[in-house]
């Protein structure tokens, strides 16, 4: 069998697929595709991942062929039950993005790139499917390049050019170039791409009031500025005519003065002036990674904030993202994701697979925790029947849980219940029971438990209990990591004591609430 893992996707009907296949993050069979020294294998899987490969192809009935076929034999195709799979999966994001505003940033290095017609055709596909699009694009290779053939210096300091008049000429430019492109690309309507039979209407205009960035540390950026105000209204009307709105990194004063700024910025900016959604940064830099070189797929900001600092250059590309992931966070961008635009789908694969692409920094560890309401029902019942057929959970009827839904509570992403834990309340004996705890097999590895635990117990004393006690079979040691202390069945209330389940012999632990 071939080690070459271009060739092995292409088998398995694309990355997703074989990523579920051996169950594996997609953004690790994608880091098979990159070169070694940007972390990657060099093309080749890895030997101990051939072997769970092989097992997949006989369990799917996938033949994997000899990499140049017979030119009489058809290439291999993706499994109809593949599809199917796939797209049940897909569905919920399409419906939770559908109606969503998006703010998507990539540089002027992704417009300049061959692929950028592969990033165009997403950008489409998103908009097909009812996501209100604002794409800001930057224009720093094409301005330099005017400014190399006009032979001239330009000075940068801080990632912050210096704009003269004849920069901010050669930027306005570089700018209509860029926009007129790419409004070029997106008016394309091909047959046989995924553009064919598109009617996308795109809006560009004066959507930034700038003003200048002035003297710091002694250096006058002159026509260099910054986004004072962002016209909402404008925006808003062109998403809501059904239009990708284009802006460029053009700012105009009352004054009539143009500015060069920022594209993260006024990213940014815009995000949080009309309450975006989604805050999509398109990365020219590797993902980022943890000390065990895997993925991080999510940040608080401040865990965020504590990864900038400990990072030594203070100029690269990674370090300025992450910069500006942080500030949007800390403005009200709820959401905010890292992409390597490099990676071919990353952008499909962040919005619509679970396991995602990229990097989510948010100010909570997980914006989706509530109190779970009737709409719940059926995702908690899927949560939690595989643990009550092991015997972890006791039994509880649907009717059960349809009446008790005010006392649960749910760590919900994109339309998945992870996580679920419910409070069970006796006032007279000021306690409470912690039920029900479940988290999904795939989320395991995270915090889910321990955020969930907290909210239960902020609530129980919100409440006036002073202790919260737990039934467990299997579980004791988790729940004693998390100050449980063991109990006799004597220490339950009353009503719990007359109902114990005596065949089950579950372990009583109460924990006390400090006020």
């Amino acid at each position: 069998m071939s080690n070459d893992a271009a060739h092995i996707i292409q088998q398995f009907g694309g990355v997703k697929s074989l990523a579920h296949a051996i169950n594996k993050d997609p953004a690790t069979i994608y880091r098979w595709t990159y070169p070694k020294h940007k972390g990657g294998t060099g093309g080749l899987v890895p030997s101990p991942a051939l072997k769970k490969i092989h097992a997949a192809a006989q369990r799917l009935n996938i033949t994997l062929v000899a990499e140049k076929q017979n030119a009489n034999r058809p290439a291999q195709t993706v499994h109809p039950h593949q599809f199917v799979n796939w797209f049940r999966n897909t569905a919920p994001y399409i419906h939770a993005h559908r109606a969503k505003t998006f703010v998507i940033n990539f540089s002027g290095d992704a417009v300049d790139d061959a692929s950028f017609s592969t990033l165009i055709e997403d950008f489409a596909l998103l908009n097909s499917l009812g996501i209100r699009l604002i794409l800001v694009h930057g224009i720093r290779p094409q301005l330099e390049k005017k400014i190399a053939a006009e032979k001239r210096i330009s000075q940068v300091f801080q990632h912050l050019r210096v704009t003269d008049k004849e920069t901010l000429e050669m930027a306005k430019q570089a700018t209509g170039t860029v926009r007129t492109n790419i409004e070029a690309m997106l008016s394309t309507s091909l047959a046989n791409t995924p553009m064919a039979d598109s009617s996308i209407r795109v809006a560009s205009g004066n959507f930034i009031t700038a003003k200048p960035l002035g003297v710091i540390n002694g250096v006058d950026y002159q026509f260099t500025g910054e986004v004072r105000r962002v016209d909402c209204d404008a925006i808003c009307n062109n998403l809501d005519s059904g239009h990708i709105v284009l802006v460029s990194p053009i700012g105009y004063s009352p004054t009539g003065d143009v500015f060069n700024l920022r594209s993260e910025e006024i990213a940014t900016a815009i995000a949080t002036a009309i309450k975006a959604d989604k805050l999509i940064l398109m990365t020219e830099c590797d993902e980022l990674l943890s000390s065990e070189n895997s993925l991080i797929r999510q940040l608080t900001t401040e865990q965020a904030q504590t990864l900038l600092d400990a990072k030594s250059n203070q100029q690269d590309d990674a370090y300025l993202h992450l910069q500006e992931a942080i500030r949007a966070s800390k403005l009200g961008v709820e959401r905010i994701h890292l992409v390597d635009r490099k990676i071919n789908g990353g952008l499909q694969l962040e919005l619509f697979t679970r396991q995602g692409a990229g990097t989510l920094i948010s100010i909570q560890p997980f914006e989706d925790a509530r109190a779970a309401n009737i709409d719940d029902i059926h995702g908690i019942i899927d949560l939690i029947r595989p643990l009550e057929a092991h015997g972890l959970l006791t039994y509880r009827p649907a009717e059960t849980i349809e009446m008790d839904i005010d006392k649960f509570h749910v760590i919900e992403q994109d339309g998945l219940i992870t996580t679920c834990a419910a409070l069970y309340e006796y006032p007279l004996d000021a306690i409470g029971e912690l039920a029900c705890v479940a988290v999904h097999p795939n989320y395991r590895t995270g915090e889910r438990g321990d955020y969930l635990l907290a909210m239960i117990e902020k609530e129980a004393r919100s409440k006036g209990l002073t202790r919260l006690f737990v039934l467990t079979t299997q579980s004791s040691h988790w729940f004693t990591e998390k100050g449980f202390k063991p109990a006799a069945i004597t220490d339950l209330p009353k009503t719990k004591r007359d109902n114990y389940n005596k065949t089950r012999r579950s372990s009583v632990l109460i924990k006390k609430l400090t006020q």
